[in-house]
């Protein structure tokens, strides 16, 4: 009888086992009822998981004891679910709140910011909604800690600065690598440049259908991109549609009205009058002679800046459809946008279509399309370091003359002041009439990717992606404008085509073991870019009306070349996660570029980085999240032409009209990338309550094997050489914060803080002439020198006035005082682009319906040089037109001042610190107030009226136009020299958004 018993106890605690030892099925959806793919199911307290499908489904046999699964997935909230005993399970998650579940594009994958190991900034749509911005970059400005952003100039299209952790090269590439939605773009378009910054491809990347931008800034992060990653990586991720999601419609349109936002103050034409004469008298002139105006007071005053700027205006309409079914998601959308410079004469016209596509096809199978078409027409004017830029004519140009003659019609060619002195011919006003300059460029951006999950966790993805752009720049001057007079009138036109194609495969898994995971990546990838241009010159018109080039009576020039380059990658990471608080994340790439050396084709960029969660051992303590993380990596910079490396030979008929080549560039055959090391140690934290979350990190970034341009002999006929030479350092201290102040159903208020510190030293440059001392690199005014930082000014200093004479005074070598310009000898480093500071800060503000947004941006510690001083600010040493601040000159009777005596010859215009300027700022960026009107009529129609301004106040004592401008060097050292950079744009605008 007791065996009997004791065998059913056997039994019943067998079938006991059995019961918990079963197998469960499940499904895991989001919110709308879309399957998530590799969702992670792991039986809590034990070593057992598994991932989910294609489909979000999933199978598990669960070990004995099981009372709770843990499901977590990239993005959304981690659910725990008891287990009941049942054998089917749905569960649905929810998109997370949370910063630490926030996704982040980290390269050819994605990683939520809890997990993350490396260094990357991020913004999401909030940075670019109903802000009236031009081109993308400016909505990033004093966002991202670390990133620097200077728009070069107020020109429509015009280039923008991006610097990622500092500047880390001499003569190659400074600019990040670009790739929008997985395609790697080319940003640096020459194009015609005007004399100004040049083109910016970027411009036609409609800021509305960017669904977040994410900036990988350390090696680590970097590195899976190897030979491009050193200036950073800039990843921008588009809008997209959502699988079993009703189609929502979105409609929204912004009307605004812009002027600069700084302009100089000029001499009217009787001040100018005046100071001419007393001028004129001081350097020596003869008190009778006919160059002296008879009656300043009665001269005529041309007031030109107001004649060639306007109150500019903007318009743009956008129009989106998404959603998706059961096999299809979707997003469609279009935006006009027209914009009238506040230049006379300038524009811009943007057209956009975006259709994002992505296809079930099966279990196993996804395929999808990207197609991005824009064009953009930018009707210019000549720009900046140009004289004949409208606005840099009509600050140096006479004021006291009549722009218009007795019929009322516009003066151009040689004007003449009442004393019969002439400048340059043309007239400010005669140059925006008489010139016809536009700018037309088209832009294909797509991709077609397809996908295939042959077994759980497995990933095979291949995705092809082009960029097509063509630029067409035609020009056309009267021969009464500046360009145009003495020649009939002149003409160009000039057409560039670009194929850009990106050709990525790749293939992942996601383990699942225990209490860790394993998620394998590997896969290779091709670039390919080719470049065409022609171009064609001509002069003498028949009739200043005639715009094209067939009407010239002389085609003066024209050529054209074509040039092409490839880079192929093969790269492999891993990213490992133990009991979701100890994480490793290592990588290395194996990259080929045509660009340089048959020596050294290939170069191997290795990175790793690690990150420890302690709040996960903290039970109940303060933090959600005390993460510290550190990392290692190497990237290289292949920012060089493409045939640098190559011996070349020149082709013309220079030599007296005869057909002949003749050695134009040495080989080098051991030419090679620059590298870039960085460590980075930094902590991620939030707190429990979520009132804070934030970073504090510091790193250093070392750049080696510098892509150098070393000076050669002339008499072998070649002026440089391309070599590896030289290092240089940057490291920093970058932190953000973010305050959620309060978060109540009707109100929430958060405030964010960020910033960036920034030591660049050059530690090592090449001795080419052997006398055992780094040889100094100087271009204009700026320096490159070891134990300097790259740039740096290079000046001789200016000492003031003499309150005796009104001389300017300069210190010479030897550090003494002299009223004689002590010449090149005497120059220091007298400071440098480059700020000590970057910082940003904001806030979004909601109560009820009522929306209210703001967000600064600034710099500290830097300088800039205003070439265009030595113009307008040089006490009338020349004949150009001068600031009102000219009228403190010396006088007998005004000695205390800093402006020399105003006199007929140079008396302090020399190149020197007193055109050198702290460029401190303070700039309030964009500021926003809206309102909502919910469940409009029938339905859940939303409409959300707004006013929103960007740039509207900047806090500066800098002494120039904007002290944001940069110079016109976008990727070299040559930064922060400034010839009447145009300011940026102040906007205030209006706009609506309707969503059905």
């Amino acid at each position: 009888m007791r065996r009997i018993k004791l065998l059913s106890w056997v039994l019943l605690l067998c079938g006991i086992a059995t019961l918990h030892a079963q197998t469960i099925t499940g499904t895991i959806t989001d919110e709308s009822g879309e399957g998530l793919i590799g969702a992670s199911v792991l039986v809590a307290g034990t070593t057992t998981g598994t991932v989910s499908d294609l489909d979000g489904n999933f199978t598990l046999n669960l070990p004995a004891n099981a009372e709770q699964l843990i499901v977590t997935y990239t993005g959304f909230d981690t659910k725990e679910v008891m287990l009941t005993g049942a054998t089917s399970y749905d569960i649905v998650l929810a998109e997370s709140s949370t910063t630490l579940e926030q996704v982040v594009v980290t390269g050819y994958g994605t990683q939520t910011r809890r997990r993350l190991t490396t260094s990357i900034a991020s913004v999401g749509t909030e940075a670019f909604e109903n802000v009236p911005i031009t081109n993308f970059e400016n909505a990033l400005q004093g966002r991202l800690p670390g990133v620097t952003i200077n728009s070069n100039s107020g020109t429509l299209g015009a280039q923008t600065s991006v610097r990622v952790r500092g500047v880390g090269s001499i003569n190659s590439d400074n600019q990040p690598l670009y790739v929008v939605d997985g395609v790697i773009i080319n940003s640096n378009i020459e194009g015609s440049q005007l004399g100004g910054p040049g083109t910016n491809p970027l411009v036609n990347i409609n800021p509305a259908d960017i669904q977040s931008i994410d900036v990988l800034k350390d090696a680590a992060s970097a590195a899976i991109y190897g030979s491009r990653g050193s200036n950073g990586v800039v990843i921008i991720t588009t809008k997209s549609g959502n699988f079993n999601r009703p189609a929502q419609v979105s409609v929204n349109h912004q009307t605004g009205f812009t002027d600069p936002t700084n302009q100089y103050e000029l001499l009217s034409g009787p001040q100018y009058a005046e100071l001419w004469n007393r001028a004129f008298l001081a350097g020596g002139g003869d008190p009778n002679s006919s160059d002296l105006y008879a009656d300043p007071a009665s001269e005529p005053d041309a007031q030109w800046l107001d004649r060639v700027t306007r109150t500019g205006l903007l318009n743009e309409t956008s129009a989106n459809v998404s959603g998706g079914t059961n096999d299809l998601a979707y997003f469609i959308g279009g935006t006009y946008r027209n914009e009238e410079g506040w230049v006379e004469g300038t524009g811009l016209e943007r057209y956009n279509i975006r259709i994002n596509l992505e296809q079930k096809l099966g279990d196993k199978w996804r395929v999808g399309l990207n197609i991005n078409p824009s064009r953009t027409v930018n009707t210019r004017q000549n720009e900046d370091n140009n004289v004949a830029s409208p606005q840099t004519y009509a600050a140096l140009a006479f004021p006291n003359l009549d722009p218009f003659d007795e019929n009322g019609n516009t003066r151009g060619g040689i004007l003449r002041t009442s004393t019969g002195r002439a400048q340059f011919a043309g007239s400010p006003l005669i140059n925006i009439e008489g010139q016809d300059i536009s700018l037309t460029s088209n832009q294909v951006i797509a991709k077609a990717f397809v996908g295939f999950e042959p077994i759980p966790g497995l990933k095979l993805n291949s995705s092809f992606g082009t960029q097509y752009l063509t630029l067409r720049d035609n020009q056309k001057s009267s021969s009464l404008t500046t360009d145009g007079f003495g020649s009939g009138g002149t003409g160009s036109a000039n057409f560039q085509e670009v194929l850009n194609y990106t050709w990525d495969n790749t293939a992942s898994y996601l383990f699942a073991f225990g209490n860790s995971e394993l998620d394998l990546t590997a896969g290779f990838s091709v670039q390919n870019e080719e470049t065409n241009t022609l171009g064609v010159n001509g002069n003498t018109f028949a009739d200043d009306r005639l715009l094209t080039l067939n009407s010239a009576a002389e085609i003066t020039g024209g050529g054209g070349f074509n040039t092409q380059f490839r880079f192929v990658g093969y790269f492999l990471r891993g990213v490992y996660s133990l009991n979701d608080k100890f994480f490793v994340n290592a990588s290395v790439r194996l990259d080929g570029s045509s660009r340089f050396g048959s020596d050294n084709y290939y170069g191997v960029f290795p990175a790793v980085s690690a990150a420890y969660d302690l709040a996960r051992d903290m039970d109940g303590g303060p933090f959600k999240q005390l993460k510290i993380r550190g990392s290692y990596g190497v990237t290289g910079n292949a920012g060089i032409g493409n045939f640098d490396s190559r011996g070349l030979v020149s082709f013309g008929n220079d030599y007296n009209f005869i057909p002949g080549f003749l050695l134009s560039q040495l080989e080098n055959t051991e030419l090679t990338w620059e590298t870039a090391r960085t460590v980075d140690a930094a902590v991620d934290f939030e707190t429990t309550n979520g009132f804070l979350s934030g970073s504090i990190g510091y790193f250093i970034k070392t750049s080696t094997d510098l892509l150098l341009d070393v000076p050669q002999p002339q008499t072998n006929g070649i002026s440089s050489l391309t070599v590896n030479a030289g290092e240089i350092r940057n490291q920093g201290l970058e932190f953000l914060l973010d305050f959620n102040l309060v978060d109540r159903p009707d109100f929430q208020w958060t405030f964010n803080v960020n910033g960036a510190t920034l030591d660049n030293e050059v530690l090592r440059l090449i001795d080419n002439n052997g006398d055992g001392e780094a040889d100094d690199i100087t271009e204009g005014r700026a320096l490159v020198r070891e134990g300097e930082a790259i740039g740096s000014f290079f000046l001789t200093q200016y000492a003031g006035v003499d309150p005796a004479n009104g001389d300017a005074l300069f210190i010479d070598a030897e550090g003494n005082t002299t009223n004689v310009f002590p010449g090149g000898d005497s120059r220091i480093v007298a400071g440098n682009p480059l700020p000590d500071l970057t910082y940003g800060f904001g806030s979004n503000l909601r109560f009820k319906d009522l929306d209210f947004s703001f967000q600064f941006q600034g710099a500290v510690g830097h300088q800039l040089y205003l070439s265009e001083g030595r113009f307008v600010e040089n006490n009338l040493g020349a004949t150009w037109n001068q600031r009102t601040t000219q009228l403190n000159a010396w006088t007998p009777d005004n000695t205390n001042t800093n402006v020399p005596e105003a006199r007929r010859r140079n008396n302090g215009g020399q190149h020197s610190t007193r055109y050198l300027s702290d460029a401190d700022y303070l700039r309030l960026r964009n500021v926003q107030l809206g309102y909502t009107f919910r469940n409009i009529g029938q339905g859940n129609t939303n409409l959300r009226l707004y006013v929103s301004g960007a740039n509207l106040l900047t806090f500066t004592d800098f002494a120039g136009l904007d002290p944001e401008a940069s110079g016109q060097d976008v990727n070299g050292f040559r930064q922060g020299e400034i010839f009447f950079s145009r300011p940026q744009t102040r906007i205030l605008s209006f706009g609506f958004n309707l969503n059905l």
